[in-house]
């Protein structure tokens, strides 16, 4: 099992560098280290810091999250966690999908919050990141549209993304009211992977269904126990907003560091509808991320930029936004797996 998810991550790593590679080949290689090498350095510093603080600000939610359980949870482990956080999500498929259950496994080593419980809190910082981002983007819609420069190319998209968001918001109004009811058919189908996982797997046991039930059931009731907590959620929702402004900023100061400043209403629209792509089987998103960067950039009137501009901006704001979480994540992640090999000693 161990092996076929390493073999999963190192393909979606694989195909991921293949498309960035295939996107500098297109738009020439050369024009694209030319454009990076004329970056001012307190420019890309400045992209650095900006990113840093969109990890910072996401970790304060995270913390803000926990602390609703009564859990101690200090301004330096919420960081910790947020980069743990980060490291998951970039080297696993489907972003945050893929990722949360291996930060919660951080989250209990490194507070006193349960699994269960650690799973319902990042999954509301989760949702609420996507509601922060859907607003940004309405924001970039609606500042176009007062402009006067929504096209009909922008018009349509702008039109996809509402409707889209909608209809996630109805589905997820929908699920919630009817929870309990979905939960027990959970419960159900998760006995069944998990007995069937036990047959043919040797060595592993799993959780009768009535302990399965119960585990289930405190997910649902942890999640509806942040749910009315609007405190949190108003700070959680705090801190995603501005942890999303940073991010917005490093894309926007990255076409300025290397000389080819675009609309700030551009960083409004693109970052959000290219967080989209995290839902395919890439590690973080990476390669379908910067593919949707480049053809906003240049398949829409958002920017005036060449694709050898558009493809060296994306770089140098994902070439922070990838690695300095995944980096600094990837430390905090193998801290714990030391801790947690040498608890397995004694």
């Amino acid at each position: 099992m161990a092996s076929d998810r390493l073999r999963t991550t190192l393909l979606g790593f694989l195909l991921a560098a293949a498309v960035i590679a295939a996107l500098a080949w297109l738009v020439g290689v050369e024009d694209v280290l030319r454009t990076l090498r004329t970056a001012d350095r307190a420019g890309v510093a400045m992209v650095a810091a900006l990113i840093f603080g969109w990890v910072a600000c996401w970790g304060l939610g995270m913390r803000a999250a926990l602390r609703s359980y009564g859990a101690s949870v200090s301004v330096w482990t919420g960081l910790l966690l947020s980069t743990g956080a980060g490291f998951a999500n970039n080297v696993t498929p489907f972003g945050n999908a893929g990722g949360e259950p291996l930060t919660t496994l951080l989250v209990a080593e490194r507070t006193s919050v349960a699994y269960e419980r650690g799973l319902a809190a990042m999954a509301a910082v989760d949702a609420v990141n996507i509601v922060s981002s859907v607003c940004f983007a309405v924001l970039g819609f609606v500042w176009l549209a007062v402009d006067g420069s929504l096209d009909s190319q922008l018009i349509g998209a702008a039109a996809i993304a509402v409707v889209t968001g909608v209809g996630v918001a109805l589905a997820a109004r929908s699920l919630w009211r009817r929870r309990r009811g979905v939960t027990a058919r959970l419960t159900g189908g998760l006995a069944r992977a998990l007995a069937w996982l036990e047959s043919h797997v040797p060595r592993i046991s799993t959780p009768d269904r009535a302990a399965l039930a119960r585990r289930v059931e405190g997910f649902v009731d942890d999640l509806e126990h942040i749910a009315a907590d609007r405190r949190t959620l108003a700070a959680v929702l705090g801190y995603s907003l501005a942890g999303w402004l940073c991010q917005l900023l490093a894309f926007w100061a990255a076409f300025e560091a290397i000389g080819e400043p675009i609309p700030v209403t551009t960083a409004l629209v693109a970052v959000p509808l290219a967080s989209i792509a995290l839902a395919l089987p890439l590690p973080g998103g990476a390669g379908g991320i910067e593919s949707a960067l480049v053809a906003i950039l240049v398949g829409t009137p958002l920017a005036s930029v060449t694709p050898a501009v558009a493809v060296a901006g994306v770089v140098l704001f994902r070439g922070f936004a990838y690695w300095l979480p995944t980096t600094l994540g990837g430390l905090v992640f193998a801290e714990s797996a030391v801790h947690w090999l040498r608890q397995s000693r004694r």
